[in-house]
């Protein structure tokens, strides 16, 4: 009796117009987990920061008064709330797909044919991550859309087209010269 299953794997092949195909593996929780942690200390560390020498820099220059200190305590607030909001689309952004997390855990975000992403899907399934972690910071919506699909993708990746992979660094760089 022949067993039609396909071995559980976690790579996945991709092919181009141009009939080139491209093997990536996809980059499961336990892979994206430690570099969501290390981008939310990263977070957390800089948002305390913005909003203590902020409040810190209006209360001095402003007169020592508690008007100036609740304006410098507000506007580190509004900087925190962008930090929050925009610190992974921003960096996927402009770091191809790499937040500070994702560089130190070896992991890329990609669109599902294999190109790059752009800022919009960068944004948008980083907003997203509010949906992937109901109920409140348990990420049960965000596991269970991932763990639904062989690419790990959650409800973000799947809105915007996008997988995170594991980023293979090449064993030679340049020419290679044989003998």
């Amino acid at each position: 009796m022949a067993d039609n299953h396909a071995q559980l794997d976690n790579a996945i092949e991709i092919v181009t117009p141009e009939n080139i195909a491209f093997r990536y593996r996809v980059a499961g929780p336990f892979r994206r987990a430690p570099a969501y942690l290390i981008d939310m200390v990263i977070r957390a560390i800089v948002g305390r920061l913005l909003v203590f020498l902020l409040s810190a820099a209006v209360f001095f220059l402003g007169g020592f008064s508690l008007q100036a200190l609740g304006f410098g305590v507000g506007l580190g607030l509004v900087l925190w709330f962008l930090l929050e909001w925009f610190y992974g689309g921003l960096f996927e952004t402009f770091w191809n797909g790499q937040t500070p997390g994702k560089r130190l855990m070896g992991i890329r975000v990609l669109s599902v044919d294999g190109q790059p992403i752009n800022g919009l899907q960068a944004v948008l399934r980083n907003v997203l991550r509010i949906v992937d972690q109901q109920p409140v910071a348990f990420c049960l919506v965000g596991l269970v859309s991932a763990s639904a699909n062989d690419r790990f993708q959650r409800l973000g990746d799947l809105a915007c087209g996008t997988m995170v992979v594991v980023d293979e660094r090449s064993w030679f760089h340049g020419v290679i010269r044989f003998h």
